[in-house]
């Protein structure tokens, strides 16, 4: 009965240990697909890749993306109406005796 018990016990861990090999094996072809993908839409950002849900869930992540650029670009033209106008020139001239902190 002990003899049947120690390859039992060994069964199982040999069972154990094959699972926990294929699960690293897994995770770690997953994580390379995850960064061949991030890196070709890093480089091609108009690759067009399957729509995956957002966090919202509603929208798909191309769309989240497409709205984030939309929204980096009204920001980014705002801070050169700023750096542009005539109440912040007259500002960083009355700033210049002071220096950067005043």
């Amino acid at each position: 009965m002990n003899e049947r018990d120690d390859g039992l016990e060994q069964a199982r861990q040999l069972g154990r240990l094959r699972a926990e090999r294929l699960d690293l094996t897994l995770r770690a072809e997953e994580q390379r697909e995850r960064e061949i993908r991030l890196a070709r839409f890093a480089w091609d950002p108009g690759s067009e890749e399957p729509a995956l849900s957002g966090d919202e869930g509603d929208l798909p992540a191309g769309a989240e993306v497409w709205r984030l650029r939309q929204e980096v670009e009204r920001l980014a033209a705002f801070h050169q109406a700023v750096l542009h106008s005539r109440a912040w020139q007259l500002i960083q001239w009355a700033r210049r005796p002071f220096g950067r902190a005043w």
